[in-house]
């Protein structure tokens, strides 16, 4: 049995010395355990006269393998040759160039990133026979989709050293597994012949090499000591390889913190802390020596205990025992507000108040959040309205305006049609050449009047348009050369892009310029012969560079840290932020079974649903221990929770436990109004507020309006404008003159014009809420499931697998979390059980979420049609609703909407095969009161009135005719405070 060995801030130097055989190194936040290996390493080198050479390093990222590189040659005070630290990934390759060729009898392979992975797997899986397959999955082999899980599956496998073998000894138990231990061989070999190599088998390789009794003796003679950090992040794959590097002699001090280990996803094993002493015995045979680091230097008490407060009743496993606090006070607090844009602005304007009251740097002050998806967008946007600098929300690098530049230009080489039209509009319109909008249509009606090829009309109508044509009548550069020599011609051909390079304002797509060469060097390293055109494929279903070269920074320069809870691992900030804990958001919750169930590859995830998730509301726990302890001053959490309707959830259930309240609506209060204004703008306002308030002394009134009359001289607005209103401009302008279109906007304008005009063109009130979420939801889920029973050759799908549908999609942050969220599942389960009890009728489908255009009265329309069945009569047009609101029979029989599907279907050349258009309804699919589906049917003989109402919304929507027609959904108008037809809205045009 392992003893604990309690270290002290005064022990260290003891336990700093003992520094043979092997040690885990446990602590909490802030003890010091990668310090404690910096001064080991140190210690070995100065007092133990070990050579730096003889030392090896190893972490999970290059930052923090760079930072503890640095750190101890930076304290060295002398010269050596290179002091070995490395990620393990970079350890297995240097071990299988040096050593693979003699004991694997093949040099290293070339590595394959995540997407050529997938894409890899899925060539394999379109060639299995479906027969081998279990008959769920038959279908299912030539999609990306399921290349995905199975690669992910395959990962899995490799973190758990599991070979085909044993994998087929797992899969005797189930079912479902039968035909991935062949594939799983299959796919080795085609690695092996291929010339290629995945991650997962880099570390298996390796371990495979070092196994050998000659590789082991040599490392073993050149790497006396390993030292490693963030044990409690490894996989069964890299303890193991641990285990053989250190074979020979022992000496392997690992730290870890188990309430940090947060990385399950990636294959982390937190047993493996809880198994360290046992597995890695000394000469002996006893357990390794387990130090306790006692006492934090970075977190104060009250933030250590509010942390330790989250992970109240989870059960961790693996504790490192109570932290003795860092001296000095902490400040924790909790903040709810009504909306994301209110507690993205109060973020924003918080952070700034402390970089100028307070002059905490920016560099010193974080945000971090459990999704960036959700909230950071809308965070950054009020961090830059502030100018407060921080790097935007991640975005691919293929995203970035100035690569679609010359993917644009890869794609007008390649694509035909409306794709390279496309691209055209893109490259003309864009900084390289900077057509104005008439100039663009006038060449496009050329091209169409002449019947010329694009390369023919630029060269003839745009200037210094020659060497695109060029490029374009030549794709040569962008199909047959390597990719980045591909680059280097189009960019040494398009004169325009050295105009943009000396552009001072153009800093940003430089850098966009640069990582993008960066990034095709490295593709050609892994596949010479890959071109741009291929590399367009390749970003165009997989984000292929995960972390982009943009927006590099120097260490010192002053910037705020926005990002993940996840990546906040390891950083350290006086000011911590954690936005956006919504409940169902963080934690989150929500079940992360994957199609071929890989997490029971596991053995710590691999237990029941009960037990799941409690291990995932555990790991949840530790992400919030985590990023509390990153601050040495103020943890601030907020957020949002709009209610029912609003539909973005309740604040997290961690809230309450953060600020030790009875009930978590007491933690999320909204915060006080602060004192002083610290902007300009901030101080207009308060001056604004003063002048109007009657209850404030003359004196004070007097002087606001005074400063308010003087205000342009320190930059405020003109004492008489009055902020947000402007000029009244035109009713008209909303329309160009190639607008499309669709059944639905003439439906709306049908039934008020003016609240067309300023719900569908000016985006007024047009914010999602949790009834038109639900709606996208349910259509979503029946277009999967009907999908696959399409696929299938079904005549249509089962309520069991529209619920499983349901169950893959549903996401219980947009309806509130608990317990609004299980109601919403639960009016869909019915919805949906309801819709396949009685279903109507026995039309087989085929067409799905069909596109039907269609030109009327001289304009472009087009539509989506939810489903298409055929029938023994000929095609039935089905429309899903998920209103409670039914149209009356009458008004279905004339429905703009079933009248356009009607009309356009008959118009459709590719749908003529399956016989011609005679019914079209609207299903209801959440009115479940009765034992029948509610519907509404299309009369086929109002067509031709239909047409002419249709082709009247188009003449009305052209002209920008918006008169307000009063009707019975006024009621219910968002837009009614602005409409001229009630009082309330009149006063807006006074």
């Amino acid at each position: 049995m392992t003893t604990d060995l309690h270290v002290d801030p005064d022990d260290w130097a003891v336990a700093i010395e003992d520094h043979d055989g092997p040690q885990l190194v446990v602590g909490g936040p802030g003890t010091g355990k990668t310090e404690f290996l910096v001064r080991r390493a140190l210690s070995l080198i100065d007092t133990a006269d070990v050579p730096p050479e003889a030392l090896l390093v190893l972490g999970f990222s290059r930052r923090g393998v760079a930072e503890l590189r640095d750190r101890i040659e930076q304290r060295l005070g002398r010269s050596f040759t290179e002091l070995p630290a490395s990620t393990f990934h970079s350890l297995a390759t240097r071990i299988l160039e040096f050593h693979g060729p003699n004991v694997l009898g093949r040099p290293l392979d070339t590595l394959l990133t995540g997407p050529e992975q997938v894409s890899f797997v899925g060539a394999l899986l379109a060639e299995e026979n479906p027969s081998s397959w279990p008959h769920p999955y038959r279908e299912l082999l030539p999609t990306r989709s399921f290349a995905k899980e199975v690669t992910d599956f395959i990962l899995r496998c490799r973190e758990q050293l599991i070979d085909p073998q044993a994998l087929g000894d797992l899969a005797s138990d189930r079912a479902d597994w039968r035909a991935l231990p062949e594939f799983l061989a299959t796919y080795e070999a085609g690695l092996r012949a291929a010339g290629r190599v995945d991650y997962g088998t880099l570390l298996t390789d390796a371990i495979s090499v070092i196994g050998d009794p000659t590789v082991a003796s040599q490392i073993g003679e050149s790497c006396r000591y390993l030292l490693v950090d963030e044990y409690q992040d490894t996989t069964t794959a890299q303890s193991e390889m641990l285990r053989r590097l250190a074979a020979a002699h022992g000496n392997l001090t690992v730290a870890a913190d188990p309430y940090q280990s947060i990385y399950s996803f990636r294959g982390a094993e937190v047993d493996n802390v809880a198994r360290f002493p046992d597995e890695f015995p000394d000469a002996d045979g006893d357990p390794a020596k387990r130090f306790v680091l006692t006492t934090s230097f970075r977190v104060p008490s009250e933030i250590l205990d509010a942390a330790v407060r989250v992970t109240h009743g989870g059960a961790l496993p693996g504790s490192a025992g109570a932290v003795v606090a860092a001296p000095g006070s902490g400040v924790v607090e909790t903040f709810g507000f009504q909306q994301q844009t209110e507690e993205a602005e109060w973020i924003a304007s918080e952070i700034q108040r402390l970089h100028v009251e307070q002059q905490v740097p920016y560099r010193r002050m974080a945000v971090f959040v459990r999704s960036k998806r959700r909230f950071l967008p809308e965070l950054s946007r009020s961090l830059e309205r502030r100018g407060i600098p921080h790097d935007p929300p991640d975005a691919r690098l293929a995203d970035q305006p100035a690569v679609r530049m010359v993917l644009d230009c890869v794609i007008a080489a390649t694509e035909q049609g409306q794709e390279q039209l496309r691209a055209f509009r893109r490259i003309l319109l864009g900084p390289l050449f900077a057509l104005p909008l008439g100039e663009l249509r006038e060449i496009e009606r050329r091209r169409l009047v002449e019947g010329a090829t694009w390369p023919n009309v630029v060269r003839a109508h745009v200037d210094e348009g020659d060497a695109l044509a060029d490029l374009i009548e030549d794709p040569t550069w962008a199909v047959d050369q390597p990719a980045a020599q591909g680059f280097w011609t189009l960019w040494t051909t398009l004169p325009q892009f050295s105009h943009l390079v000396v552009d001072p304002a153009r800093a940003n797509e430089r850098s966009a310029w640069s990582s993008l060469a960066q990034v095709l060097g490295r593709l050609g390293e892994r596949d010479p012969s890959e071109t741009l055109a291929g590399y367009l494929e390749l970003i165009e279903t997989d984000d292929f560079e995960a972390r982009p070269l943009l927006g590099y920074v120097t260490p010192d320069q002053d910037r705020l840290t926005v990002t993940s809870l996840h990546q906040a691992k390891g950083l350290e900030f006086d000011i911590v932020f954690i936005a956006d804990a919504v409940e169902g958001n963080f934690p989150d919750l929500r079940p992360r079974e994957s199609l071929l169930g890989s997490r029971h590859l596991s053995p710590s995830q691999s237990g029941e649903d009960a037990a799941y998730r409690r291990f995932r509301l555990q790991e949840e726990m530790r992400l919030a221990y985590t990023a509390m302890t990153r601050a040495r001053l103020r943890v601030v959490w907020t957020a949002t929770s709009s209610g029912f309707d609003g539909g973005d959830g309740a604040p997290s259930r961690f809230l309450g436990l953060v600020a030790g309240t009875a009930t978590v609506a007491e933690a999320a209060q909204r915060p006080e109004p602060w004192g002083d204004p610290v902007t300009t703008m901030e101080a207009e306002a308060w001056l604004r507020r003063i002048v109007r308030d009657s209850a404030e002394p003359e004196p004070l009134r007097l002087a606001a309006l005074h400063s308010l009359a003087r205000g342009e001289q320190w930059g405020l607005r003109a004492p008489r404008d009055i902020a947000g209103t402007l000029e009244r401009g035109p009713d008209n302008q909303l329309i160009d003159e190639n607008h499309r279109l669709s059944p639905s906007q003439a439906e709306a304008y049908d039934r008020c014009p003016r609240r067309y005009a300023l719900e569908r063109r000016l985006g007024i009130g047009d914010e999602q809420t949790v009834y038109l979420e639900f709606g996208n939801l349910i259509h979503a889920v029946l277009e999967d499931a009907e999908r696959a029973a399409l696929d299938a050759g079904e005549a249509r799908s089962t309520v069991d697998m529209a619920i499983a549908a349901l169950s893959d999609r549903f996401d219980p942050v947009p309806f509130g979390g608990k317990p609004w969220s299980d109601a919403w599942r639960a009016r869909g389960e019915r919805a949906l059980a309801h819709l396949y009890t009685y279903w109507p009728g026995d039309g087989v489908a085929v067409a799905l979420e069909r596109k039907l255009a269609a030109e009327i009265a001289g304009v472009q329309w087009v539509g989506k049609a939810d489903r298409i069945d055929r029938t023994s009569n000929g095609l039935k047009i089905v429309d899903y609703k998920t209103s409670s609101r039914m149209p009356t029979v009458a008004e279905a029989a004339q429905s703009l909407q079933l009248g356009y599907y009607f009309f356009a279907l008959a118009e459709d050349e590719e749908m003529a095969q399956f016989g011609e258009p005679v019914e079209a309804e609207l299903w209801f699919v959440t009115q479940t009161k009765r034992k029948s589906l509610a519907t509404r049917s299309f009369k086929p003989d109002q067509r031709d009135e239909v047409l002419e109402r249709l082709a009247d919304a188009a003449r009305g929507i052209l002209a920008e005719e918006w008169p307000a027609t009063p009707n019975d959904g006024c009621d219910r108008c968002r837009v009614r405070l602005v409409c001229p037809a009630w009082p309330e809205g009149r006063e807006a045009y006074g």
